[in-house]
């Protein structure tokens, strides 16, 4: 019975092992289309035997268990490959859409756009006052300003879609993390005992799968048969029935932590997968991880558990006193340190952030984020950025590689954004220089806007600095037209302003100045002022005033926005400046700053009696009056120009040898003609014929020897007369102890005699008009004598006001240069200067700004830290004890120790002073002004109606003045070093090349 039971049990366990395998085969063909479905099979295995009497009887089969032909090997070889596949399809969507943005097959493409842009400006500079040529530039401006915009745009909603992408990634990677770690714990359960629980291993290795080609992973199975997976960098993702999130915040992905704590995952950490090829793409358009920052590893809450902010107190966090300690590295590795004192508790951490960020000269943004504080960098690119602080306020340890971000190299969003912000500023830098065809009117707003601070300028970085770093350096002009249409040039100094300044503190600078020149007076009162409206710079000019700039060796007109051709710096939104657009003639072409200057008055003219005079007047108490003439560049003859002689004789024949002797320009006699005594007077024009080097004349009884070059030997250039007794009177002979023509002065002449006898010179007009004012002036038509100068003698009791000719002069306002000798000691009664009203209280100057071809300052004197002009002491001159007159500024100007400054001076026919560069050295441009001392031993600019510039005026607006035009022309063949020294076309090139191969690779 014993054996007809157990045949029957082996039977039924062979049926019901035969059913089961049956099922499986079924579940096998069910799932033939399921592609994540592992083929399984049913083990059977021999049941163990029954013993007996003869021996060990077989029990049948049973079904040990049902397997998985399933390689671990091999699937994750596969998922490998998924996550490749993952990656590179992810790329290649992105940039596929990038490629699109920047098709330059057609000259629609911007490099033609800026092609055309480039031309517009040279065709500008070749014709400076045309609208059209205006409206061209204007045109293409606009052209590249969209061009730009679309690129950016298309790249922004790039970046927009790809965040999308990441959040939907992020999600789905966490919900796979989290059914991954559920399956995990299924299987745990159902595998107690050693079955296999095949179906929810497929469906966690299809899960498993999935995420490999979301994201790059490494996972094991445990002993429990647990998946463990992590992600690169060993960042845990499952754990057995664990799991951690991502989280997307702003741009940036972070893996949560135990604690809540947030870690920065990027594609270094993510090198491939979907995830991994997205996060690339993102980390190459967008310009945000270009910047480097370092921040602490703690986050800090308020006592009621919030995560701090920018504002919250320092009340808020139970800290009513302490100092904060910080120290570091900027970008550029130098060293900062700083601190930072809570002394109420009313203190809020963003006054904290503030002392940070001026501790870095405002290099960096200082900012909380989650409750951590994030030091940022404000340049693109690798730095050596550092950071340390400590205080009453744990912010945690700034040195984790996981908490920082670093560059190695500027991405693609950066370098297109640096070809923008250089094209920008390139074109605006200079631009900002220059002067249309007309005055600014009425008022110019900046275009960059504040809440308070300059440091909130979008150029801040870029203003020129002290050595510290704590102040500003250098100056700019304001060119302000009167109602006269004189141009004065106001210099508004920067030096010493510091980069805490808020807008209101430049402003007032520039009021200041402005209030120097005579242009401000107060708040109300004013000509030219400037004002902040809105946070923004403005430059207001009243009624029948008008004004331009120049000459920006700050950078301060690009920071504010005054005076530019785009607006905005970002190129993702700029245009073209709709003031421009609107008034096309503003568009700047020339420059104000001269290369030469001609002043409109005449620094030495016509000299005029103040009064009507007296003809008859015969008290003059003067033995001799000296005549020295000036060439064109303030030089005095050595030498007569004309060299003549003349006399008056009361016999008509010599009582006494006369002897003539013909010199060279050292005063050497070179011969000697003897007139003999007894010999006729009469006679003398037919002695002296001009055979022997001196030809006579006689007319209206007036004897005149006068040089014969062609007959006098071959050195000769002068000659003077010793009359002896022979009864010739001297009248005009040349005087070697002054250099001069000396004219005999009788006590019994009167004005007009004096003043026949002035006229009777070379060069020199002197005559009483019919309204009885005299007039002293050089012949107009002869361009030997430039200027001249009017000197007296006398012996005996000095002359007084009444008996002295030159004070006669000085009397009637005729300032011409005067001396007065006395046969021992030469008085100075008069420089030339005196109509320029000069107060020698204080100390006068004249002042040469100059400018190399680049528009850069020449500094003079770089012993001091600012910028030095060539500067003249006026008062050298004004002070009569030295003995100096107007010309001795030109021989300044022009003497051999000055050449290197590259300006010289020279008075044209008409007494005007003209100031050019001698294209020697660097100069190639400048600004003349009168400066004073401010009694303070501080140099100040004069006011626009005192000094010899302001008075002689010459500043004109040249409307065919180029420069600004060409120098922007040549923009596109500049190399920049801001580029990494390629030009602005080349650079944009090589991005495009870039972006073909990233492509097709």
């Amino acid at each position: 019975m014993a054996g007809l039971i157990s045949a029957l049990n082996i039977a039924k366990n062979a049926l019901l092992n035969f059913q089961l395998a049956t099922q499986v085969i079924t579940h096998n063909i069910s799932n033939v289309n399921n592609e994540n479905y592992s083929r399984q099979k049913v083990i059977e295995t021999t049941y163990p035997p029954e013993p007996s009497f003869i021996g060990p009887i077989g029990r049948g089969a049973k079904i040990e268990k049902i397997i998985r032909y399933f390689d671990i090997f091999l699937e994750k070889n596969i998922n490998l490959k998924k996550t490749d596949y993952g990656m590179y399809s992810a790329e290649e969507t992105g940039l596929t859409i990038l490629e699109s943005y920047f098709n330059e097959t057609n000259e629609s493409g911007l490099l033609g756009i800026l092609k055309d842009f480039w031309n517009a400006w040279q065709n500008l500079a070749n014709y400076p006052e045309s609208f059209s040529a205006r409206s061209e530039v204007i045109e293409y401006g606009k052209l590249i300003a969209e061009s730009l915009k679309t690129k950016f745009q298309g790249m922004k909603d790039l970046e927009d879609q790809i965040n999308v992408k990441l959040q939907e990634l992020v999600e789905r990677i966490n919900t796979l993390a989290s059914q991954i770690a559920s399956l995990n714990q299924e299987i745990i359960a159902q595998e107690v005992g050693g079955k296999s629980a095949n179906d929810l291993r497929d469906k966690r290795d299809q899960l498993v799968a999935e995420l490999s080609q979301l994201v790059d992973i490494q996972y094991f199975e445990t002993k429990e048969g647990a998946y463990n997976i992590v992600l690169e960098k060993g960042f845990n993702l499952v754990n057995l029935n664990q799991f951690w999130k991502l989280e997307v915040s702003g741009k940036g992905i972070y893996w949560i932590g135990p604690n809540n704590k947030k870690v920065l995952i990027t594609s270094k950490e993510i090198t491939s997968g979907e995830l991994g090829g997205w996060l690339r793409l993102l980390e190459q358009i967008s310009d945000e991880y270009n910047y480097e920052y370092v921040s602490g590893d703690e986050s800090v809450y308020t006592l009621t558990g919030e995560p701090i902010t920018e504002s919250t107190t320092f009340n808020e966090l139970g800290i009513t006193t302490g100092t904060f300690t910080f120290s570091g590295m900027d970008h550029f590795g130098n060293s900062i340190s700083g601190n930072f004192t809570v002394s109420t508790g009313n203190e809020t951490i963003g006054d904290l952030l503030n002392a940070i960020e001026f501790a870095f000269n405002y290099t960096v943004d200082a900012y909380i984020k989650d409750g951590r504080l994030f030091i940022e960098d404000l340049y693109r690119g690798p730095g050596e950025l550092s950071f340390s602080i400590t205080g009453p306020v744990d912010f945690g340890n700034f040195d984790d590689p996981a908490y920082q971000r670093r560059v190695e190299e500027i991405n693609l969003a950066g370098e297109l954004k640096i070809f923008g912000e250089e094209l920008i500023k390139a074109v605006n830098s200079y631009y900002t220089q220059g002067v249309g065809l007309t005055f600014f009117t009425r008022e110019l707003e900046g275009v960059y806007s504040v809440n308070q601070y300059i440091k909130e300028l979008p150029y801040f970085l870029d203003l020129k600095k002290d050595s510290s770093g704590t102040q500003l350096s250098g100056f700019f002009y304001l060119w302000i037209k009167d109602p006269t249409g004189k141009i004065t040039p106001v210099k508004a100094n920067l030096n010493g302003v510091s980069i805490n300044a808020t807008l209101t503190d430049l402003q007032n600078v520039i009021n200041s100045a402005l209030q120097e020149a005579g242009f401000y007076r107060s708040a109300s009162d004013w000509d030219i002022q400037a004002i902040v409206r809105n946070g923004k710079l403005v430059i207001q000019a009243k009624d029948n005033f008008s004004f331009a700039f120049s000459n920006d060796t700050c950078g301060i007109l690009l920071a504010t926005g005054l005076n530019v051709f785009f607006v905005g710096k970002d190129p993702i939104d700029f245009k073209v400046n709709p003031i421009l657009i609107s008034e096309p003639e503003l568009v700047s072409s020339g420059k104000m700053d001269p290369t030469a200057f001609r002043s409109k008055n005449p620094l030495f003219g016509t000299f005029k009696s103040n009064t009507s005079v007296d003809p008859t007047y015969t008290g003059f108490e003067i033995d001799r009056l000296y005549i020295n003439f000036y060439n064109e560049k303030g030089e005095k003859f050595s030498v007569p120009p004309e060299p003549f002689y003349e006399a008056t004789y009361t016999t008509d024949v010599l009582l006494d040898d006369v002897n003539i002797y013909i010199k060279d320009a050292n005063g050497n006699i070179l011969k000697t003609i003897t007139l003999n005594s007894g010999t006729e007077i009469s006679e003398l024009p037919k002695i002296l014929d001009g055979s022997e080097g001196i030809k006579a004349t006689i007319k209206n009884e007036i004897l005149k020897f006068e040089l014969d070059l062609k007959n006098a030997p071959p050195e000769a250039v002068y000659f003077t007369v010793d009359e002896g007794a022979s009864g010739i009177n001297t009248l005009i002979e040349w005087d070697e102890t002054f250099s001069s023509y000396a004219i005999n002065i009788n006590s019994t002449d009167t004005l007009q005699e004096i003043i026949n006898k002035l006229d009777r010179l070379p060069y020199l007009r002197a005559y009483i008009d019919s309204n009885n004012y005299l007039i002293l002036t050089l012949e107009p038509n002869q361009t030997t004598a430039y200027g001249f100068e009017i000197g007296e003698y006398f012996t005996g009791t000095t002359p007084s006001s009444t008996t002295s000719f030159v004070e006669f002069l000085n009397n009637e306002n005729m300032h011409i240069p005067a001396f007065r000798w006395d046969g021992i000691n030469i008085t100075r009664v008069m420089t030339g200067l005196e109509d320029f009203n000069l107060n020698t209280s204080y100390e006068n100057y004249l002042s040469f700004y100059l400018f190399d071809e680049k528009g850069n300052p020449i500094d003079t004197d770089t012993t001091t830290p600012e910028i030095e002009p060539f500067r003249i002491d006026l008062n050298e001159i004004l002070n009569l004890a030295n003995n100096k007159t107007l010309f001795d500024l030109l021989q300044i100007i022009n003497a051999p120790e000055n050449v290197q400054w590259g300006i010289s001076a020279r008075l044209d026919r008409e007494g005007k002073l003209i100031l050019e560069t001698t294209g020697l050295y660097n100069t190639r441009s400048f600004v003349v002004q009168d400066e004073i001392d401010d009694g303070s031993g501080n140099i100040i600019q004069a006011p626009y109606n005192y000094g010899v510039i302001n008075n002689l005026s010459g500043y004109i607006l040249d409307r065919g003045d180029n420069r600004i035009a060409q120098i922007i022309a040549d923009v596109p063949s500049q190399i920049r070093e801001s580029l990494g020294l390629t030009t602005l076309d080349d650079y944009y090139s090589n991005i495009i090349k870039d972006i073909g191969i990233a492509t097709k690779t």
